[in-house]
């Protein structure tokens, strides 16, 4: 039996994975985020094999002791599944420098040590799928939220150079950039949740449903950049 670790495995995204893989065969799931209710209640929703825990994705120590603890519980680390992010809304004037420091500690830093922990174990045992939740604004600019947009272009870089530090290791690493996808997140913040009214979003399950497909892939193929748009999405 493998372990599937999901970061941000308590809502959005990360909650839809969790759904959506909770009955895969063979595998145990650990659901990791800092939202304990949240966290508690989509334990609950599962029935098949899995561990909550609460984690903070920026402290590395945390996140080297959840992959320690998964290999206790289990065989092997099948997948590292990064979905913790937050929004980060303002113009480059107006917003607080400490909403930018939170934002790059969260979507960046917090995936590189989620990454980091990951590739030690993967690499021993010659196998493994990372799947980082990015986003559109990892691939173009715009103005509203720069600093997002900035986090999620380094992240895309730093898998990208991953990427080609793990060739033939058996490991693989794949960046899903999903368009707009009607979120907590999302819906959390009045400018987004605009714009949503003028675009069909995605749902976190067709998200999810990327994941599933990338994980599925035979371990000769490598699925490394996945761009996910609303069929009516422009930017």
């Amino acid at each position: 039996m493998g372990a599937i670790v999901i970061t941000g495995a308590a809502s959005g995204i990360g909650e839809a994975v969790s759904k959506r893989l909770d009955h895969r065969p063979n595998s145990y799931l650990i659901l990791l985020d800092n939202d304990v209710q949240k966290l508690n209640e989509t334990h609950a929703s599962l029935v098949g094999n899995h561990f909550s825990h609460f984690l903070d994705v920026t402290d590395p120590v945390a996140m080297d002791d959840a992959i320690n603890h998964a290999l206790e519980t289990t065989d092997q680390i099948d997948a590292l599944i990064a979905c913790a992010g937050i929004s980060c809304v303002g113009s480059a004037e107006e917003t607080n420098p400490s909403r930018w420091e939170q934002a790059f500690r969260v979507n960046t830093l917090g995936v590189m040590f989620s990454i980091r922990s990951a590739l030690g174990p993967m690499k021993r045992q010659h196998s493994g799928t990372i799947v980082v939740i990015a986003s559109v604004s990892g691939r173009v600019s715009y103005p509203g939220e720069p600093a997002y947009v900035a986090t999620k272009h380094a992240i895309v870089a730093f898998c990208d150079s991953v990427r080609q530090e793990i060739v033939g290791s058996g490991v693989r690493i794949a960046v899903i950039e999903p368009g707009f996808v009607d979120s907590p997140m999302t819906r959390q913040q009045p400018t987004l949740a605009s714009r949503i009214k003028n675009v069909t979003p995605l749902h976190v399950d067709d998200v999810a449903r990327s994941i599933e497909f990338i994980l599925d892939q035979p371990p000769h193929c490598s699925i490394n950049e996945l761009l996910i748009r609303p069929t009516n999405q422009e930017l």
